[in-house]
């Protein structure tokens, strides 16, 4: 089988699916690093297991209709005090599904 050399400079023939495939692994590495330290912010913020803390995520996002990545996101941003507009309007959306005590920053926070 013989293919047709590369001019100088000219990307590979799959050099955009490769870097797409990566820009999706980068994403994922994020997603799950941020899932991870919301499961710990709310194990640690309603004194639960991480087991329930990452079942509690979850429900919030079913309830919710919300990613669970987007849902680990806003947690982090807003404990962080990163959260920008969107990540306070899409926590105002499901912090309604959080224990009562509530998450700081929502409207029915209490700490």
């Amino acid at each position: 089988m013989s293919e047709t050399p590369l001019s100088p400079g000219e990307p590979a023939p799959h050099a955009d699916a490769l870097r797409d495939e990566v820009a999706h692994l980068h994403e994922a590495v994020k997603s799950q690093r941020d899932i991870g330290m919301a499961i710990g912010l709310v194990s640690a913020r309603f004194s639960c297991s991480t087991e329930q803390a990452w079942r509690t995520m979850l429900r919030v996002s079913q309830d919710s209709n919300t990613k669970v990545r987007t849902v680990a996101r806003v947690l982090v941003t807003t404990h962080d005090g990163t959260a920008g507009p969107q990540e306070r309007a899409i926590l105002e959306r499901f912090v309604e599904h959080l224990p009562a005590s509530g998450w700081p920053g929502g409207s029915t926070a209490q700490g």
